[in-house]
Formats: C-alpha cells, structure tokens, sequence
C-alpha cells in the first residue's frame, strides 16, 4: 500500500527526465541550418532503348485503334513502326432512329439513310518522333514533333438495312427482310417509306471489298514523365488517307459524291512502357 506512491513519483520523474532531454534535443537541432539539396534540372535518368505504347485515337471521321513499336536512338529520337485498325465514316452521315415496330416483337434499330458502305482500315507506317526541348525537367512535360507515313488497306463492307414488303394488297407484310446494298437494289435504300431500320454490324461481311492507298500524319507530341518506364503522352495533329479511286461510302445522287481522300483532325492518347537492352 506504501510503496504504490513511491514507484510512481519514480516513473514520473524518470518520464519528465526524458522529455526534457527531448525537447532540448530538439531545440539543439532547430539551431542548426541545413541547406536543402539543389536541384539538378539537367537530370534526364535513365535513357531507355526501346518503346511500346498502345493508342487510342478519335478524330474527324472516326477512330482508329493502335500499337506502336519505338527504338530510341537517343532521348531525343526515337523511330517507331504502327500497326492500327480503324473506321472512317462520311461526314454527311445521319442516324435515324424511328422507334417503330410493325411486326409486333421489337423495336427498329437506328440505320444512316443513304449509306452504302462501312470502311475499315489496317494501316502501317514507318515515323519519328523528335521531342524539340533542349533541356526537360525530370517528371516534366516533354514536347515534340510527330510524322509517320505509310500504307491503308481499306475494307468496304455492304451497308444492311430491314425492310418492309408490301403485299399485293398493299398490306404491310409481318415479315422484315434484310437486304445489302448493291446497285440491283438502289431503290429499295432511298424509298424512306419501306425502310425499318439497320440489319445490324454483322451483317455483309462475306461481300468485303479490299482496296489499298497511303496515309500520313503529322502532330504535336506531349509526353508526361518523358524520363520513366511508364510511358504516358498525348497527341493532336492532321492526318490523311489517300486512295486510287472514290470510296463508295454514300450513294452518289444530285448534289452528293464520294472521295478518294480524307483528311481529319485526330486527338490521341498513348500509354505504354519504355525499357533497356537486356531487360525482359
């Protein structure tokens, strides 16, 4: 009972000893000045020697999808090779989208009046990428040029729409039939009064058409932590595909006609990864 006092006054005492000793310590180390590291803006790490960076690009016309496979020859070179499949589609294009059932079981899907076929491309290129600061900050903003240029294989796929039958009481028939576009059949595309609707995307693919051009670009490159192994960048620019002959996107009327070349605005982003030789 006596000695429950005492053993405290002596943890007390022994606990204010110690935070004395602290907090003199501390105003020992406040007196003493340290200037900070100075910082090395000319640091650029580790020059890494190859590049692999995926791409998703929307622009004017469309969108493409890509894979771009870079050496760099030094930080401030680097050559790549892109493989990218995309879609170009008219500017004059309109869906419609009429909300209508005739047979009863499901509403019409959307369809583009006038439309004849959808494009697809494979394309690749062979370009260079030149970052124009001398001197960038380490985790900084990098800004370069981009250009690349190569070859379009361009895939024309019939445009499938549904429509209405009439019979020969002129009844509307419960039966839709799919049809693709092709000349025989011009009519039945531009007679807005029997048309119900898109076929759907999977539709035509056995009638694909090949075709082959050119294309190039040439943007702006802004690349986000230029000095580290994730690669993250932005890009805007003009591009351009060129072909021997007008592509049949829409069918040709008064006042409507197709091109053999398209030129597009493009907004990209990029993200990837950089390494160096030896590493897996």
């Amino acid at each position: 009972m006596f000695y429950l006092p005492k053993l405290m006054k002596k943890l007390l005492c022994t606990y204010l000893t110690l935070l004395i000793l602290l907090l003199a310590s501390q105003v020992i180390d406040a007196q003493t000045v340290f200037q900070p590291k100075p910082i090395d803006y000319n640091l650029k790490g580790v020059v890494y020697d190859f590049e692999t960076l995926y791409e998703g690009r929307i622009h004017t016309q469309g969108f493409t999808l890509g894979f771009k496979k870079g050496k760099l020859k030094s930080y401030y070179r680097t050559s790549y090779q892109n493989f990218e499949i995309g879609y170009i589609k008219d500017p004059r294009e309109r869906r419609t989208n009429r909300n209508q059932s005739v047979t009863g079981e499901r509403i019409s899907s959307p369809f583009v009046y006038g439309k004849q076929n959808q494009f697809f491309t494979l394309r690749y290129s062979y370009g260079e990428k030149r970052y124009l600061s001398e001197k960038t900050r380490r985790r900084g903003l990098a800004v370069g040029l981009i250009y690349e240029g190569g070859v379009t294989v361009g895939l024309l796929k019939p445009y499938s729409l549904e429509v209405i039958r009439v019979d020969d009481n002129n009844s509307i028939s419960r039966t839709l039939e799919t049809i693709l576009y092709s000349e025989e059949n011009r009519e039945d595309f531009l007679d807005d009064r029997f048309i119900y609707g898109g076929a759907g995307f999977f539709q035509g693919w056995s009638s694909i058409t090949p075709t082959v051009g050119l294309h190039g670009k040439v943007g702006m490159h802004w690349a986000l932590g230029a000095f580290e192994a994730k690669a993250k960048a932005f890009e805007t620019g003009i591009m351009f595909d060129i072909f021997p002959r007008k592509i049949p996107l829409m069918i040709e009327q008064e006042g409507i006609s197709n091109s053999f070349y398209y030129f597009k605005i493009y907004l990209a982003f990029q993200f990837g990864s950089r390494k160096r030789i030896g590493e897996s």
